[in-house]
């Protein structure tokens, strides 16, 4: 009898692990092996919402389509891609994988039958005609497997009357609906909710969800810890976002830490940790005996304490043009004297980085006081928070172009030969809905 109802979709995609569902009516005569499945505007737009392993090369140089990109990598990503049938069997499509049409502009699914066991037949241009209606239902688990069903007016029920879903903030054909709600809430909307009672209920002791256990936590950490653990969040360094496809943030202060990846060129990403600091690493002033390498980097001006600069390599910020050769576009760090780099972070780095762990996001306030007589913190997180939708590693490349976004590494090597190893990029608080506007295409107070 095929799927009959929306609660049978959702348990099938929930057995398979998948909490969110995005939904696209597939056209009439498109939408098949041949011409591909398009499903955004770019391959980043849909990174939050399916796991993928970006990689780039080089464009066209034709500038006979109106709307050609000339001057930018395409971006490709593979997904890790699983078909599934009415009875919950699924079976891996090895050759799945998003590619960026930038004359269009479209992103599109593409590779989906190649070297896959088995596939919807009315998913094959030849043979779509005679199912009417379709409907692709896609989803990622924790494990970062994208899996796929198609329903048809042939053999599904639920496609007759199927409900008019709220599209996502990323994509306009892609609607989204919950597998953990009975109702047609979108995630954002059931992530607002959950963040609105967090706030009314004020001040709430610090903890961390460990495991699934909620255990009280001292630290600098414990705003960030303490929001995810309301959440139902448990204390993670996954690079997928935390809750409902959204990365969770919560802020005090200047400053906050957007991300942490690790430099993958200079002596920072060819040495080893220990042997980079030995090279580079300056005794603490305190004069305890650490060795450290800390203080901010950004372009467009020389630290104070090294002497330090940045730019974008491959990035041609007065005409905001980047090189075709996605191998020259990279983040440095460098000597301005002596032109050395000592840091570089490539382009697949910052975008595998980026785009999977913060395409979606909201960014939250929080207060924190200390109760006098235990000497335990508390926090609290305040209105209005900000939800953020749409990025890519071109808005975040122009940021630190701009100095928006820097490097404030915090190094250290301590006398009892502890190592820790922080490369964390950060932005000001100040001013700080105009900051996220430069990294997202939208942000919307709540």
């Amino acid at each position: 009898m095929g799927i009959e109802s929306l609660q049978q979709l959702k348990d099938l995609f929930r057995a398979a692990g998948v909490r969110t569902l995005y939904v696209k009516k597939l056209a009439t005569v498109q939408d098949n092996e041949k011409n591909q499945v398009f499903l955004a505007k770019e391959v980043a737009d849909l990174t939050a919402m399916f796991p993928a392993k970006l990689s780039l090369r080089a464009p066209s140089q034709s500038e006979l389509k109106r709307k050609s990109d000339v001057g930018r990598p395409i971006t490709e990503a593979t997904l890790n891609f699983y078909w599934m049938n009415e009875d919950g069997e699924r079976f891996h499509a090895p050759g799945a994988r998003l590619i960026d049409y930038f004359q269009y502009p479209e992103a599109r699914l593409s590779g989906f039958l190649q070297g896959c066991e088995w596939a919807p037949r009315a998913i094959r241009r030849d043979e779509q005609a005679d199912y009417g209606q379709r409907i692709l239902v896609m989803g990622s688990n924790a494990a970062g497997e994208v899996t796929a069903l198609l329903l048809t007016q042939k053999d599904d029920p639920v496609v007759t009357g199927f409900p008019e879903l709220e599209p996502s903030g990323v994509s306009n054909v892609l609607g989204v609906l919950s597998v953990q709600s009975e109702a047609l809430e979108t995630p954002g909307k059931m992530l607002a909710d959950k963040l609105r009672r967090i706030i009314a209920g004020g001040w709430h002791a610090s903890m961390r969800n460990k495991g699934g256990t909620l255990v009280p936590f001292k630290g600098n950490q414990g705003g960030g810890y303490t929001l995810e653990a309301l959440l139902g969040v448990e204390t993670n360094a996954f690079k997928e976002p935390d809750i409902l496809g959204f990365e969770v943030k919560s802020y005090r202060g200047s400053k906050l830490s957007l991300m942490t990846p690790t430099a993958d060129g200079g002596p920072e990403g060819d040495l080893s940790f220990r042997g980079f600091m030995e090279a580079y690493g300056e005794p603490a002033k305190s004069g305890d005996g650490s060795l450290r390498f800390t203080g901010v980097v950004r372009a467009g001006r020389v630290s104070t304490n090294r002497g330090l600069t940045l730019r974008v390599a491959g990035y041609d910020h007065a005409n905001d043009r980047f090189s075709t050769d996605p191998d020259e576009i990279r983040v440095e760090i460098y000597e301005p004297a002596s032109g050395d780099v000592i840091s570089s972070w490539s382009l697949e780095k910052l975008a595998d980085g980026w785009n999977a762990k913060h395409a979606s996001a909201v960014y939250v306030r929080a207060e924190k006081r200390e109760i006098a007589d235990t000497g335990k913190d508390e926090y609290r997180y305040l209105a209005p928070f900000l939800m953020c939708e749409g990025t890519d590693v071109w808005r975040l490349l122009r940021a630190i172009s701009d100095g928006v976004v820097y490097y404030d590494p915090a190094h250290s090597i301590y006398a009892d030969d502890t190592a820790k190893q922080r490369p964390q990029w950060r932005v000001s608080t100040v001013g700080f809905g105009e900051t996220l506007g430069r990294l997202y295409r939208s942000v919307r107070a709540v």
